[in-house]
């Protein structure tokens, strides 16, 4: 092929690249938005609770001179998160000469204990009586020594009630996965990019990791870790924007191949995001 048909040949593989590249931005457009994805969760949002353990990223072992590795084992743990399946526990019972008197909620640790203030005891009594709470000093005693046992049991029950919604998420969420394994999988994000554009804010992550949630019925517990894929640069977001320089973008994407950063890796890799964000 001679030097005129060769370029002809490139103008037209480009073309249809380039079109191409529009049909599928036009199809799937980049979600510019973390809001816009069908589900997220802050790291810093999970309760402390034992029934979930944060874990670190997957660093691969150090290598000697040739590509032979130094014997040094990764100590890192081999997940981002495990959620176990929290145990719930009952409060304690009110007893029986206060149980009359608290209002309904009490079982539930986010909320306050209430009593009543006074009761109508006339219902059997041919004479209407109104007793207040506060007549009996035992009634009060009662009371302040029963809270006293209830705020321990909340204080512990708190973030056991926060964990099992983390457990109950998680449990949906892999029930989705399983359903719609080629529309929808979990990514690990960091590196907020917040940008106000003519054409439509910027608030999502640009560095990504894809996940694989696993469940073990025994335990129960729900194990995140990191899928056998490389951390990912987000550059489909930039792809429609002209002001961006494509070349930089390149630049980039070769840093973090050779930079080794990761999203739970905090020094170096936001290092490499401020340089991003000024390129």
């Amino acid at each position: 092929m001679d030097a005129e048909k060769l370029r002809v040949a490139r103008e037209k593989l480009t073309r249809v690249f380039r079109y191409l590249e529009a049909l599928n931005q036009h199809r799937n457009p980049a979600k510019r938005q973390l809001r816009e994805q069908p589900w997220s969760l802050w790291m810093r949002d999970l309760p402390d609770h034992s029934s979930i353990q944060k874990g670190a990223a997957k660093i691969s072992s150090p290598k000697a001179k040739g590509g032979n590795s130094t014997g040094m084992e990764d100590a890192s743990p081999s997940y981002v998160l495990k959620v176990r399946r929290p145990r719930l526990t009952r409060p304690p019972e009110p007893p029986q000469e206060i149980s009359g008197w608290i209002e309904d909620g009490w079982d539930d640790p986010s909320n306050t204990v209430a009593v009543e203030e006074t009761v109508d005891e006339s219902e059997n009594n041919p004479e209407q009586r109104i007793v207040k709470f506060a007549d009996d000093p035992a009634r009060t005693a009662a009371l302040e020594r029963w809270k006293l046992l209830r705020d321990n049991w909340v204080r512990n029950e708190k973030p056991a009630r926060a964990a099992m919604k983390i457990f109950e998420t998680f449990y949906a969420l892999y029930g989705r996965i399983d359903r719609e394994a080629e529309r929808v999988e979990l990514i690990l994000g960091d590196g907020i990019l917040s940008w106000r554009r003519t054409e439509g804010g910027i608030f999502h992550p640009i560095l990504l990791q894809r996940l694989q949630l696993q469940f073990d019925a025994t335990v129960p517990e729900f194990t995140l870790s990191e899928a056998d894929h490389p951390v990912e640069l987000y550059s489909a977001l930039f792809q429609s924007m002209p002001d961006v320089d494509g070349r930089a973008i390149g630049r980039c994407r070769e840093e973090l191949d050779e930079g080794g950063f990761h999203p739970l890796i905090n020094g170096s890799t936001s290092g490499f995001l401020k340089r991003l964000v000024v390129q």
